[in-house]
């Protein structure tokens, strides 16, 4: 890439993943009324720019990992053993109730495990590592710094949220997620992974630290 092409995709990242997301934060509550909406509408910009991007294999949106198997196994014990660990921290959280909303509301509860994983869990995949990694991996040259430049990334997107939780977790699952992506180059099972984690944090009763009260 030439220098100058170097320096304008640099300044496209620190206005997309740096400026944009402390702007959104700074706004807070009003911003925070509407996370949703602004990820849809990001996700359909990221989108434009791939669509457009000769570089970019369309293919790649549907690529499967191959044996596909290996991943979801590991994806499930690590779901497993970290998911038990999260079990614990939210039953130490003042505002978390576990187990509660399937309980309580389950109706709602099934909505969110179906919903989640689509507008949410989806939208931020192709954000945070697909598109992320094609259009940027000339700035942040070597197989660790992307995945760290991802999570890192993920993290200050949640920012707005305005509690440590959803950064301490974010930053997590974001490290989490962007070395599943850097191994698999996957979408569909990222997605599937950041599904499965977004569901449990609402199931045992951390969803309140995620929620922007959009809906």
């Amino acid at each position: 890439m030439p220098a100058y092409a170097r320096r304008l995709r640099a300044l496209e990242f620190t206005a997309l993943f740096v400026l944009l997301p402390l702007v959104i934060a700074w706004q807070g509550e009003t911003m925070r009324r509407w996370i949703i909406p602004q990820l849809l509408l990001i996700t359909a910009l990221c989108l434009v720019l791939l669509w457009r991007d000769p570089s970019f294999e369309r293919r790649r949106l549907l690529a499967w990992p191959h044996p596909w198997r290996a991943c979801v196994l590991r994806i499930a014990l690590l779901l497993a053993i970290g998911g038990a660990a999260v079990l614990a921290l939210a039953s130490q959280l003042p505002d978390a109730d576990p187990f509660a909303l399937p309980q309580q509301r389950p109706v709602l509860w099934l909505a969110i495990l179906l919903l989640y994983p689509l507008i949410s869990a989806l939208p931020q995949e192709l954000i945070f590592r697909v598109f992320l990694f094609h259009r940027y991996r000339a700035l942040f040259p070597g197989h660790r710094t992307m995945p760290l430049v991802s999570a890192g990334v993920f993290a200050a997107a949640h920012l707005v949220l305005g509690n440590w939780v959803a950064l301490l977790l974010s930053l997590a699952g974001g490290l989490l997620f962007a070395y599943t992506y850097a191994r698999t180059g996957s979408l569909g099972l990222v997605t599937l992974e950041h599904g499965l984690w977004g569901n449990w944090l609402f199931t045992v009763g951390m969803g309140g630290y995620f929620y922007g009260g959009h809906i």
